[in-house]
């Protein structure tokens, strides 16, 4: 099977799925070419780019933000030569613009079969000033087939945004159990050596954008809150972001920021789980089960998180040490924070990873991704 991946960004949980799945298709035999763009890119993606053209695969640099700009018609010219070039058997955009570009094609009288995978869409939270944003994908989303990853998506698609439900499948993210393992005595001494904190410390890390979908208010507040009543607490953040300047200025404000690490960005971020303790993750929606949280669970690390759109269904998945809240309770996220400390100090042993092993094993979630494909182009079976 001949499989096109478009993709903006090059880089955090979108990419990173884009990354997996690319692997496991190349794995299995098919041909990926890739269409990406180089505005917002890392490392990660100039050895995907590399990876796909050793293999036979072609690639091609878009140019391309996340916002709308005049460059985006020359952006759609250039995908559509692309897809004439390597005649895929499926296409398959990721995130909004790759998204709003892929599924333009049809009305250009290109016949691939198309899939759209949002990873979440903007407004889940009931912003009134995404109004614009969903009635473009009332209409993109009558085209091709989208790729949820959540039972709160593939709704939010099919009622508030009209998406035919023949047109919606559900898919949940995997993650990484290779690369996402419990840390040991000897690699958290290191760490902790390495970050200048404490060996008896207790550290709460998180790892996610500074914006506001994420909301950090919330999660710095929380934590801080349990800081102030705790002095053996750590905490330590992994993400960078629109609201950096203001979370830095608010936590040396506080005192906080002599306890907090602040990490801006890692490439690899499987080492930062074996330095923490514990999880926190606050955000106002996501598509699903956020990808940090997976790495999380893998990792083996009791958590604490809101129970927002995309994530309902948590409190009923069986997890042994999570602890919930509503979005924006800080009461509520620093109420759980304290039962994770509880739990460390009581050398607590979780259920994590044998969860995230059951249910967001790689192979088999890609597996399902490849699965769509068969079904919307079945000439390739």
């Amino acid at each position: 099977m001949r499989v096109l991946l478009v993709v903006e960004p090059g880089l955090d949980g979108a990419f990173r799925h884009v990354e997996g799945l690319a692997r496991h298709l190349l794995g299995v035999g098919d041909t990926v070419h890739l269409a990406y763009s180089s505005r917002r890119t890392s490392r990660g993606l100039d050895e995907l780019v590399a990876e796909v053209r050793a293999r036979g695969g072609l690639a091609v640099d878009l140019e391309v933000g996340n916002a709308p700009r005049p460059g985006d018609v020359r952006a759609l010219a250039r995908l559509r030569r692309f897809v004439g070039r390597v005649r895929p058997d499926v296409v398959h955009s990721h995130s909004s613009k790759a998204g709003a570009l892929v599924r333009v094609l049809p009305s250009l009288g290109v016949r691939a079969p198309v899939v759209h995978t949002p990873h979440a869409y903007v407004g889940m939270d009931g912003s009134a000033d995404a109004a614009v944003y969903w009635r473009v994908e009332r209409l993109l989303g009558r085209v091709g087939t989208t790729i949820t990853i959540s039972p709160d998506e593939a709704d939010f698609a099919r009622t508030r945004l009209g998406i035919p439900s023949a047109r919606v499948r559900t898919v949940h993210n995997p993650v990484d159990l290779a690369r996402f393992v419990p840390g040991d005595a000897v690699r958290r001494a290191e760490l902790r050596a390495e970050y200048a904190i404490p060996d008896d410390a207790v550290v709460i890390g998180s790892v996610g954008r500074l914006a506001p979908q994420k909301d950090p208010r919330t999660l710095f507040h929380s934590v801080w809150s349990v800081m102030q009543a705790d002095p053996s607490v750590w905490f330590v953040h992994v993400g960078h972001g629109e609201l950096a300047e203001e979370m830095t200025a608010w936590a040396e404000s506080t005192g906080m920021s002599e306890r907090w690490v602040h990490v801006p960005y890692l490439e690899s971020p499987e080492r930062i789980y074996q330095l923490f303790d514990g999880f926190v993750v606050c955000p106002i929606f996501e598509a699903g089960w956020p990808l940090v949280l997976l790495e999380a669970l893998a990792a083996g690390l009791p958590v604490v998180t809101t129970r927002s759109p995309g994530m309902s269904d948590i409190d009923r998945a069986g997890l042994s040490h999570c602890w919930t809240a509503s979005p924006r309770d800080v009461e509520g996220v620093a109420r759980g924070l304290r039962h994770l400390v509880a739990a460390v100090s009581a050398d607590a042993t979780t259920n994590h990873r044998a969860y995230a092993a059951e249910h967001f094993d790689p192979a088999a979630r890609y597996a399902d991704v490849r699965a769509v494909y068969l079904e919307i182009a079945p000439s390739t079976r």
